[in-house]
This record gives structure tokens, sequence and C-alpha cells, in this order.
């Protein structure tokens, strides 16, 4: 469930590139892809006979792990994309296993775990030689240090999600409403953000995409029902920690779509690094406590 959901919530980076260079609005883009990726859950849930609660403990936590979950994150990465490039916010988003570790640790939520703790720091060296491997002229990158800032909303954000859906997860309710309920809240969290910026003194393009724009937001949303349908599954057995490795994952699918859609090749740096990631795994399966 870890790779099936990494590598269709991995394309967000890739997709969200070509539609920053398509000139796509990251508020619309964001979205439509919330909303159409829970269309395709509510359509799933359906075809499955899985019943969609409505009631109030459900809507407020789709209310709030909408925003934590999809509608922040998303939003601010494709926000800084034009200014910091693709390499510093994938960087930047492989912080949040260690961030969602500190946190469980910190709140009580899971007993630190030696073996975890080595886990995800092996992964995240793997994630670091990857991106460092790919972006070594990154450095040159003169941004205002506030897009820089702005980026740490992103693993900050997610990691505050995988906490807050755990202790919060609506008794007796499945993965798949509820993934659906998170992702409709997540557009609507991002229709608000667009209604109340524009009060704030702020303009943000709210063009609507052109066809191919249309086209890609449906590939995004199709990839992103299909990853969340694992995520929260995942969620649901495996743990805020043990899903927060969901970002070496995705650093992982973005090497592989640059070698199969951009013919990159890969040095021996980087096949180093997958092994550390895939070892980082490893461990901190072998290190999940008992009760998860």
């Amino acid at each position: 469930m870890l790779f099936a959901s990494g590598a269709c919530i991995g394309l967000i980076f890739p997709f969200g590139k070509i539609a920053v260079d398509l000139g796509l609005s990251p508020l619309v883009y964001a979205g439509t892809s919330a909303a159409g990726a829970s269309a395709v859950l509510a359509v799933v849930c359906r075809i499955l006979g899985k019943p969609i609660v409505l009631d109030a403990s459900t809507l407020v936590y789709a209310a709030i792990a909408g925003p934590l979950t999809f509608a922040i994150p998303f939003a601010t990465m494709l926000l800084v994309i034009p200014h910091l490039g693709s390499a510093i916010p994938a960087i930047l988003q492989s912080l949040t296993p260690i961030l969602t570790l500190g946190l469980v640790a910190a709140l009580g939520v899971e007993r630190p775990n030696l073996l975890r703790v080595a886990g995800l720091l092996i992964g995240l060296a793997g994630t670091m030689v990857i991106l460092i491997e790919r972006n070594s002229d990154s450095a040159q990158n003169q941004a205002h240090l506030g897009w820089y800032l702005l980026a740490l909303v992103t693993p900050a954000t997610l990691a505050v999600g995988n906490i807050f859906r755990t202790t919060h997860w609506p008794a007796g309710h499945g993965p798949l409403p509820l993934a659906m309920l998170t992702l409709a809240g997540a557009a609507v969290g991002v229709a608000l953000l667009a209604s109340v910026l524009p009060l704030l003194g702020f303009a943000p393009s709210l063009a609507l995409p052109s066809t191919v724009g249309f086209a890609l937001v449906a590939l995004q949303s199709l990839a992103i029902g299909i990853g969340y349908a694992f995520y929260f599954r995942l969620q649901q057995v495996g743990g805020p920690v043990y899903l927060s490795q969901i970002s070496y994952v995705n650093t992982s699918v973005g090497v592989a779509f640059a070698v199969l859609f951009f013919s990159e090749r890969l040095s021996l740096h980087v096949w180093i690094a997958v092994g550390l990631i895939l070892a980082g795994v490893a461990l901190v399966n072998r290190g999940a406590p008992d009760e998860e």
C-alpha cells in the first residue's frame, strides 16, 4: 500500500511542474484536482457499496483534514515551484517523516523506537542523495528567503495532518468514504482561500485551464483518487509514522518519471540512494509497534 499510494500521489510533483509550465493557476489546479479526485472516490464508493455518512463528526474531520492533507501543502508547493523550481520543494517535503516522528513522540501517540528512527534517517539520507545529485546547480538559486520559508509549510502541514487523521479518525468509518470527504473538504478549502485572498490585498490568477489543462487535471484527479484510497487505508493500519514514508516513495517515483518520460540517465549515486530508501522502509516496518 505504501508503494501503491506513493506511486500515484508522487505524480503530483511532475504533473504540478507541467501545470506550472503551462501557466495554470496554482489555486485553480489544486482545487479542481481535489474536487476531481473526490468525484473519483465517490464513484468507487458507489460501486463498492461503501456508505458515505455525513454526520457532524465526519464533516468536521473532513473540514480540518482536507486543508491539512491536500489543500495547504499542495497549493503551497505549486506557489513556490516557479520561484524555487521543483527540486527544493521536493527536498523540503522529504522532511515530513522526521517531523511526523518528532510529533508522535512529543504527543505520546507512539513510543519512540530506535529502529524506526534509524530507518527514517536512512530513508531521508537516500532522498537527499537523489535530489542533490539531480539538482547540483540548485544552490545557485537566488530566490528570496521568504519563498524557502513558505516551502517549509508543506512538510509541516503534512506532518500535522498525519497526526490529526490518526487521533481524530471517526469511529466506525472506513478509509474510502473518509478519503472522498477529505478531498472534498480540500476543494472547499481552496475555494475559500481563493475568495479570501483578494480581500487581503492579493490577486492570484483564477483563470480556468485550457483543453490541455483540463486533460492534465483529469489525469491528476485520477492519480490522486487512486493514491488516496491506498493512503487512507495505510493510515488506518500503519499509523502516522509508517505512512509518512510516502515522502521517500514520492522521491523515487519522481526519478522513475524523469527516466521514462524525459530520458534522464541515473548515476551510480542514485541507485545507491534507492537502496538506502528501500533499506529505510524495511527498518521502519520491522520496528513497527505491536499495537499497529
